[in-house]
């Protein structure tokens, strides 16, 4: 059986995180690799605690006031997450491609006043990524994105935004033992695939 492999898509909301993992997921097709060995995921999930983060991001409530909240759930889903799909996928050999993972929540709850460490205890035991893009740009260029859809969520706000991008630049710092590359996603989208493409080919020797 073939090894399974763990990628995850992480970065500000409107860095094309969901276009990215469908671009993974066509190249990897295009080189051979059998469709049912795909799999494609995303946080928070449609499960009960995905659910009450979203009923939540929907809400306009002040982000700090909510952070205990935010962060119990966030891992909740993960667990389960874990559990129930990741795991299980990853012991059939499969390639799972994930939009969104605990880099989100490093970055977010920490801005929101949560220690790293005890979010980091709370993530102790996880799967670690064999390979996670942080696709970065610019908080105007992710606002005017995000202005294209008919709502937005309560983190979706420029100050905050920019204090987020910082957060996940800093990531290689607080995972040194992690494979992070950074993409330049104000790019086309061409460009910004090929450069996933090229380290997926890389890492999974297509």
């Amino acid at each position: 059986m073939a090894k399974g492999f763990f990628a995850v898509f992480d970065g500000l909301d409107g860095s094309g995180k969901g276009t990215m993992v469908k671009e993974a997921h066509r190249f990897l097709l295009e080189k051979g690799v059998a469709p049912e060995r795909i799999f494609t995921t995303a946080e928070p999930t449609h499960g009960y605690f995905g659910k009450k983060v979203r009923e939540l991001l929907s809400a306009q409530i002040d982000p700090s006031l909510s952070a205990k909240q935010f962060l119990d759930l966030y891992v909740a889903d993960r667990k389960e997450h874990l559990e129930k799909e990741i795991t299980p996928a990853l012991a059939a050999g499969k390639i799972v491609l994930c939009d969104r993972f605990k880099y989100s929540t490093f970055v977010y709850q920490s801005i929101q006043g949560i220690p790293l460490e005890k979010i980091r205890s709370l993530h102790s035991g996880m799967s670690v990524p064999d390979l996670v893009f942080i696709l970065d740009l610019p908080v105007d260029d992710a606002l005017k994105r995000i202005a294209r859809r008919t709502k937005t969520e309560v983190f979706e706000q420029r100050a905050f935004m920019e204090k987020v991008r910082m957060g996940f630049l800093s990531l290689k710092e607080i995972f040194q033992k992690e494979e992070i590359i950074f993409i330049d996603a104000s790019r086309p989208k061409k460009s910004v695939s090929r450069e996933i493409a090229t380290a997926l080919a890389a890492k999974l020797n297509l």
